[in-house]
């Protein structure tokens, strides 16, 4: 049979090396470092997904994307027919035949065929420099897995399945990924899975010092265990602030999607593991409040990482930052909605008290001290974590509405009432996606009986103007890959906003911001949002770690990471469901001496292009594509969870 590629030149010129090899995927487990590879790829790229990847199956093409994990039964279910035009992969022209058809991987039988349909009567789309079709099957229904095959070509997309419970089991690997991010404990079967099994890393937290006084011993703290932040192994509180209130609000929007059988140390209590986890996070956090109420602005190392492996050998001495106005007010926010949540368990009753008076000590603590907004002089590695001003405004009114929330007292509605007009979601012409973890809040006064009309009518508002913005939810036609974003989001990071960006449109639904099918419009974008991740995106590729053994055939297989670095035997093998940070047209490193063109390439993509598979340190700063950070990873399960069914 001939192959659909015609070898064509590309019409954006790409500089690099040119690959011998290309990787085939798998869904056993995680894959082997590809020689980068496949003729007229640029060094680093996401390899082509082709070949005979499965035993019994037609040759797969990454030409046909499909969610690569499934399909809900009674949701859209839309395949995506790519021809790239612009950028690193404009040779592989792809054309389908008049019809498509979805087989079962069991046998083979066909249950449905159909015609794909030109996306915008053949227009090239700007974020991918791709033309394209559309195929839509939503009527499959039926469960079990199957394929989208091409008779024109003997081609098939990746295999997928369609199951209510269809992303239960990606869920749980989403959330395991904060048990990897753990220090201070062992990581060891049977929780950790094989070759991810770590001893206890940075034992030294037990005994931090202040950075101001790194010779004095009267200084040393207890400031063990927590999360690492990201890819390195620093720990900040300012970030926590989204973080936990995403995983808080999952939690509470869909508690039966998170059971108590997640595999990791606290499984099997009779508590929610997603609860479990987030305590060994809070556990660490209430460690950097010091005795007057202020908390520390991080903590960490003092030099650069130096690629120990494994992490566990790294025996850099610790330190801590002095008490900062913009820690202590994200924490009060993160710590009083918490102590909501625990204290609806028997069990957490008086570790939710104490969160309770910690949340008010910082509270008291930042209203009697004058505000900070540059202690982070960098001395601790890496990112700086002050917060201006304007930061700590609308950290302010969380946190009251939040002490409110908790509390009932009128002093914080005040305050609350006061400063809500700082927040982005409120302040802007459209409801913001950013700060979009913390935000949740406010769509949760609306339906306190207590709100100020006014306020609650502002907030409804905004909400409703939002989704009736053409630009703020577009029309799944205004982009091929029908995930629309404007072409200024593909930053450091990219992958948070756009989860953000479906969380949003969840909750502008269920608060009734529009109403008949044009709130189903809303689901579906939310949706389709989430199908980007999981393959249905130029690259062709899940952008989470190591998911073969979870379905996908072309997934993540480097991330920027101390546990998992460059020179490390898991180099390649991170562990499974770490969301990376996502295609980011300013991407800024360079290539090293000698290596002329290996990266500068991804500055030349189409924004949704703009990514590699690597995780190089320093000219090449892959931690600008590929690290995950909590953060991340917390807007990715916010918006997941939303369509978690547990399994029966």
């Amino acid at each position: 049979m001939p192959s659909p590629f015609c070898h064509r030149p590309a019409r954006l010129a790409v500089s690099g090396i040119v690959l011998a090899g290309f990787l085939t995927a798998c869904t056993a487990g995680p894959e082997p470092r590809p020689d980068h590879g496949t003729a007229d790829y640029p060094r680093y790229a996401v390899p082509r997904l082709e070949g005979e990847t499965l035993p019994g199956l037609p040759p797969v093409t990454g030409r046909i994307k499909v969610d690569q994990f499934g399909y809900l039964p009674d949701a859209h279910k839309v395949a995506v027919v790519s021809d790239p035009q612009i950028g690193y992969n404009a040779m592989d022209a792809y054309s389908p035949g008049e019809e498509l058809q979805v087989r079962r991987r069991e046998d083979g039988g066909i249950v449905h065929r159909g015609a794909p349909q030109s996306w915008n009567d053949g227009a090239v789309d700007e974020n991918s420099g791709d033309r394209g079709w559309w195929y839509d099957f939503s009527a499959v229904r039926e469960s079990g897995e199957f394929y989208v095959y091409d008779p024109s070509t003997g081609l098939r997309s990746p295999v997928f399945r369609i199951a209510a419970d269809v992303y239960h089991p990606i869920l749980v690997a989403a959330v395991r990924t904060y048990f990897y991010q753990r220090l201070g404990v062992p990581l060891r079967p049977p929780h950790a899975e094989e070759p991810w099994v770590f001893e206890a890393a940075l034992l030294q937290d037990r005994e931090a010092r202040a950075v101001w006084a790194q010779d004095d011993p009267a200084t040393e703290r207890d400031l063990s265990g927590g999360w690492m932040d990201a890819g390195d192994t620093n720990k900040y509180p300012p970030h926590n602030h989204n973080a936990l209130h995403w995983l808080l609000y999952a939690f509470r929007a869909n508690p039966e999607a998170f059971g108590d059988d997640f595999n990791i140390p606290e499984s099997g209590n009779g508590l929610p593991d997603l609860l479990d986890e987030v305590k060994f996070q809070l556990d660490w956090l209430v460690r950097m409040q010091a005795e007057e109420g202020g908390v520390f602005i991080k903590m960490g190392n003092i030099t650069y990482a130096g690629f120990v492996w494994p992490l566990s050998e790294d025996r850099r001495p610790r330190f801590y930052g002095p008490p900062c106005t913009g820690a202590t007010i994200a924490f009060a926010s993160s710590v009083a909605h918490a102590a909501r949540v625990y204290g609806g368990f028997e069990q957490w009753r008086e570790f939710a008290q104490e969160l309770k008076e910690r949340a008010l000590r910082a509270w008291a603590w930042y209203q009697a001290t004058p505000r900070t907004t540059d202690l982070d002089d960098g001395t601790i590695k890496a990112g700086r974590v002050n917060r201006d001003l304007d930061s700590q405004d609308r950290m302010e009114a969380i946190a009251a509405l939040q002490l409110w929330l908790l509390t009932g007292e009128d002093r914080f509605h005040e305050a609350f009432r006061a400063k809500a007009h700082t927040t982005r979601q409120l302040s802007g012409s459209t409801w913001s996606t950013s700060e979009a973890g913390s935000a949740e809040s406010l769509l949760e006064y609306l339906s306190h009986p207590e709100a100020d009309p006014e306020l609650a009518a502002r907030i409804r508002g905004q909400l409703e103007r939002s989704a009736a913005d053409a630009q703020w939810a577009p029309a799944p036609e205004a982009d091929l890959y029908r995930a629309r974003m404007s072409p200024g989001s593909f930053t450091w990071g990219s992958n948070m906003g756009r989860a953000s960006a479906g969380h949003v449109l969840l909750k502008a639904k269920a608060a009734g911001a529009v109403e008949g099918g044009a709130r189903d419009g809303l689901r579906m974008r939310a949706l389709d949002l989430l199908h980007y991740f999981h393959g249905v995106n130029p690259l062709s590729k899940v952008h989470l770690t190591s998911m073969g053994g979870y379905g996908a055939e072309r997934y993540a297989t480097r991330i920027w990471h101390e546990r998992f670095h460059h020179t490390s035997p898991l180099a390649a093998r991170p562990a499974p469901g770490y969301l990376v940070g996502g295609p980011n047209a300013r991407y800024g490193g360079r290539s090293r001496e000698g290596e002329e063109g290996s990266v500068e390439w991804i500055r030349e993509q189409p924004p949704g292009k703009a990514y590699a598979d690597f995780n190089d340190p320093w000219p090449l700063n892959s931690w600008e594509i590929t690290e995950n950070a909590i953060y991340y990873q917390a807007a990715y399960i916010r918006l997941l969870s939303a369509f978690v069914n547990a399994p029966e």
